[in-house]
């Protein structure tokens, strides 16, 4: 019994561990933000300048987009389900916020070329 509480530590230990490694390894990365709307690039702001940006869809729509500390949120909009509010601030190369009522994607990209498409564990 005692031997399987020692071996569960252990593996919860190595898998805590393994999932800190890629929080560390993007850290550095300068990274910017990419708006899209429709498919096209209305917009790259860095991510490392506090602002405010207003986004509009067809005169009658729009979202407020937040840069600050480092992370991006929507903290307005009009769109009926309001799902692009309630996502959280996103900050990681890789992540994205979307709004479908408003045919938007908020997307975080690391400045920096890399050799891989993917990463498969």
């Amino acid at each position: 019994m005692k031997k399987d509480i020692i071996l569960l530590v252990g593996i919860l230990l190595i898998a805590f561990i393994i999932w800190l490694i890629p929080l560390f390894l993007n850290k550095d990365a300068p990274a910017v933000v990419r708006v899209l709307q429709e498919g096209l690039e209305i917009g790259t702001y860095s991510i490392l300048e506090d602002q405010t940006i207003s986004i509009s869809y067809e005169e009658e729509g729009y979202n407020l987009l937040l840069i600050s500390g480092g992370q991006v949120s929507v903290s307005d909009a009009d769109c009926p389900d309001g799902l692009c509010i309630r996502q959280r601030a996103i900050s990681r190369n890789g992540e994205s916020i979307i709004c479908l009522p408003h045919k938007l994607v908020i997307q975080i990209e690391s400045k920096e070329e890399s050799d891989l498409d993917a990463v498969t564990y």
